[in-house]
């Protein structure tokens, strides 16, 4: 099997409703991501033969991720993630927020920057996404 791996980061703040510790407040992290694409085979013809997927296609992906999620407010799309984007919406800042229909953990993010990118026809393996330098999350669908 052939494995392609490739990364971006990105600068997000995220809000954890109803979470009790250090992390309960809105908090920003420098995301790294790292996503791996796998193929047995590879392409035959055309453009891309001899390759398992064209780096310059995954990296559009890869940006589509990073433009949605970069210098944004990441928020569970509940009834108190509305509240609070409706006092945010009050104030003189312009904040840019996401609503997402979990909670955004790096578990939850891991998993929907996935499939994200599975639905774009990759052949997604891996994606590992890092809070911090030192803590990640790894989703990958079973085989």
């Amino acid at each position: 099997m052939f494995i392609l791996k490739s990364e971006i980061g990105f600068d997000s703040s995220h809000y954890l409703g109803g979470y009790n510790g250090k992390c309960a407040n809105i908090h920003g992290h420098r995301y790294r991501l790292v996503i791996k694409v796998k193929g047995n085979k590879l392409k035959e013809s055309g453009t891309n033969r001899a390759m398992v997927e064209d780096f310059n296609y995954i990296k559009v992906a890869l940006k589509e991720i990073h433009d949605l999620f970069d210098h944004k407010l990441i928020i569970e799309d509940d009834e108190i993630g509305r509240d609070l984007i409706k006092r945010l919406e009050g104030t003189p800042q312009n904040f840019e927020y996401v609503l997402v229909p979990y909670r955004p953990t790096a578990e939850e993010m891991s998993r929907d920057i996935f499939n994200k990118i599975k639905e774009k026809g990759i052949d997604i393996y891996e994606v590992e996404l890092f809070e911090t330098p030192t803590n990640s999350c790894i989703y990958r669908e079973d085989e």
